[in-house]
């Protein structure tokens, strides 16, 4: 299978994720238009995306996407986490796939949803599109739906089974992620302009993501205008996505919509 497996989380606040029936969820991400392979898309303009976090092998950890289907995954006990995109395929592919086996609340706190994931195994392929699967796994995929859905464990089964059967890619998305991070640093001076990061993702970064911030009474949902203001700094930052942390001093679940 040539799966990777990673390290495990820091011991101390991760708790282990019991499988319950060998279910998912199918999750579909931007990818990299630069990239070659279909790595996340680290160069998207005010929006520079952390997950799949291959590098740690977690989800949800540095960012807010997906906090419901984060929250499921806790709730329901579904270990398998498949993903899937575009990146230059006329439909969408199936991509990777994670294991997930620990879980632990971060910043918007356990009453919020917000837990990051943390896999035993994972694995990236080149990608196979949908229509290419076999039925009846094509057409559970293949039906338009916006950005996750729930499979059962046939379905997660059969996923599994084809990501089993595709030569190992995951070092060459590494490859790439690093490659394109590289690419922002020259053209921006950072990693991740959005984020005011320099430098890639790492489990040192992890422990101030990690617990409930007092701050933190409820999940504040996307501006239209895309501002944001620190309630520490008062800088007012430009994202098209809810941060974790403020891209100026860097003050956890400090962000508030600006201007609505």
């Amino acid at each position: 299978m040539c799966s990777l497996v990673p390290s495990p989380p820091p011991a101390g606040q991760w708790a282990k994720l019991a499988d319950a029936n060998g279910t998912g969820y199918l999750s579909i991400y931007l990818s990299e238009p630069l990239a070659r392979y279909p790595i996340r898309h680290i160069t998207r303009p005010a929006d520079n995306k952390s997950d799949p976090n291959i590098e740690t092998a977690t989800y949800g950890l540095f960012s807010t996407c997906e906090q419901q289907m984060r929250s499921k995954i806790v709730r329901e006990r579904r270990p398998y986490l498949f993903f899937a995109t575009k990146h230059g395929h006329k439909q969408r592919a199936l991509a990777g796939y994670y294991k997930i086996a620990w879980y632990t609340e971060s910043t918007g706190g356990a009453a919020n949803g917000d837990y990051a994931l943390a896999a035993s195994e994972i694995k990236f392929i080149d990608p196979i599109p949908f229509g290419a699967l076999a039925e009846p796994t094509r057409s559970v995929c293949l039906p338009r739906f916006r950005t996750i859905r729930p499979v059962d464990a046939p379905t997660a089964a059969a996923l599994l089974g084809v990501i089993e059967c595709a030569p190992a890619r995951t070092q060459h998305y590494m490859a790439e992620l690093r490659r394109l991070e590289r690419f922002a640093v020259y053209h921006s001076g950072y990693s991740y302009p959005s984020w005011g990061r320099v430098g890639p993702f790492s489990w040192a970064d992890a422990a101030r993501y990690l617990g409930s911030s007092t701050a933190s009474t409820r999940t504040p949902t996307t501006p239209r205008s895309g501002l944001w203001r620190c309630a520490q700094c008062q800088h007012v930052i430009t994202s098209k996505a809810r941060l974790k942390a403020c891209p100026v001093c860097q003050a956890m679940e400090s962000l508030t919509a600006e201007g609505e």
